[in-house]
């Protein structure tokens, strides 16, 4: 099992652009439901080198997790995958240069959970293998 981050983690200097991409998501969509996490990734990954984004991404949902008593609620494989789908749409040519809104249109089916199904059989992303470590994608 995975050590939760504390809750602190996102008043650090790692939290600092999870924080400002949080409150950026609160304040467009109102809740922090799929979309609004899509659009942290997005704004993550614009601002800073991938491997530092995911890092921060999955630091700061862990620590609010925590925070809010839900740390249940937080899925490695998930976060992981989510973060790496906007990353390889953000490479794509006509991705990188787009403002949300363009690049959530380029990518609607983004907004649809079952995209995962073509990389994650359902079973393996209900493990708690799945939930506790990244597991790369079966197909």
């Amino acid at each position: 099992m995975t050590t939760p981050v504390p809750h602190d983690a996102v008043d650090g200097a790692q939290g600092r652009a999870f924080r400002r991409a949080f409150g950026a998501a609160l304040t467009r969509y109102g809740r922090f439901g799929h979309e609004a996490h899509l659009f942290v990734a997005w704004q993550m990954l614009r601002a800073s080198p991938a491997l530092s984004a995911l890092a921060d991404f999955r630091a700061g949902l862990r620590a609010l997790a925590e925070k809010e008593g839900k740390l249940d609620k937080y899925h490695e494989t998930l976060t992981v995958a989510w973060f790496l789908l906007v990353l390889d749409r953000l490479a794509r040519p006509d991705g990188a240069g787009a403002d949300w809104d363009t690049f959530l249109a380029l990518n609607a089916d983004l907004r649809d959970a079952r995209v995962l199904d073509a990389h994650y059989p359902p079973d393996i992303l209900r493990s708690a293998g799945a939930r506790e470590a990244f597991l790369p994608p079966l197909r």
